[in-house]
């Protein structure tokens, strides 16, 4: 059977290597497509690769540092964040808390130092904080819960900020600042206090935001641009927030409860 095949083909001259050829780029035409296969498979594993380091640095970018944790608070919950702000550090900027005294500016500077603001903390939060009770803390009288006097931090840091300048006007607040005329030099121990606190809270915080430098017509060395963005909580909802939860009581109601002694000195 094989001999009568082979008996009757006749090869045509030439067809082997035109044959030959054919295979050759059947050869060639597979290989190609493998190959483009094998980049396009590889292409998309980068890309994969790409996506998946970049969300991954996206969180490790967002996520606390080693040990940066954000302490408890009761006001936790206010926290909102108004995104990328653009601080205007123009050296003539205008704003509602800056420039001569007026009723205006004496307005917006009392919205966010307001005296008074006291919060009721009761005995789990406060451990929470990681404070303890003690015989020298105040507290409400028992009509109004008993719980632990406090306040929100920023409202005495802003407080501070104000005194500040206060300060810069000379006998305009002093004048008539009762604690001033009452005793100056306990007034200058407190505008020191002040100045510390905000030492520590800038250090503390240690803004890490870059400042360029721009040249200026008319200056023989460069400026720095004050106008940079920051990512900042919205302390409007803070302050609603402590307005929703503070304790109003007549002063003469704070007084020691049972139980209560006297530190020697402020703490």
């Amino acid at each position: 059977m094989g001999k009568e095949y082979f008996a009757q083909y006749s090869p045509v001259h030439g067809a082997d290597d035109e044959d030959a050829k054919l295979l050759h780029r059947g050869i060639e035409t597979g290989s190609h497509s493998k190959s483009r296969c094998l980049h396009v498979s590889l292409w998309l594993i980068h890309g994969v690769l790409i996506s998946t380091t970049f969300l991954f640095f996206t969180l490790w970018a967002r996520a606390p540092l080693k040990g940066d944790i954000l302490l408890y608070s009761p006001a936790n919950e206010a926290i909102e964040s108004k995104g990328i702000v653009r601080f205007n550090g123009s050296w003539d900027h205008r704003s509602a808390y800056r420039g001569s005294p007026s009723p205006d500016l004496e307005v917006a500077w009392d919205r966010v130092t307001a005296d008074g603001r006291l919060l009721a903390m009761t005995l789990e939060q406060l451990l929470r904080t990681g404070e303890e009770p003690a015989q020298f803390m105040a507290r409400f009288p028992e009509e109004y819960g008993g719980n632990y006097l406090a306040t929100v931090e920023v409202i005495h840091q802003l407080h501070c900020i104000n005194m500040v300048r206060q300060s810069t006007w000379g006998d305009h607040y002093t004048a008539h600042d009762p604690d001033f005329v009452r005793s100056p030099d306990g007034w200058r121990i407190h505008l020191d206090h002040c100045v510390e606190i905000l030492r520590q809270v800038i250090m503390c915080r240690s803004d890490v935001t870059i400042v360029t430098y721009d040249w200026v017509e008319g200056l023989d060395n460069p400026y720095p641009n004050f106008n940079v963005p920051h990512q900042c909580r919205d302390l409007e909802k803070i302050l609603d927030w402590v307005d929703g939860h503070r304790v109003y009581v007549p002063h003469s109601t704070l007084i020691r409860q049972e139980g209560n002694v006297d530190l020697p000195s402020p703490p």
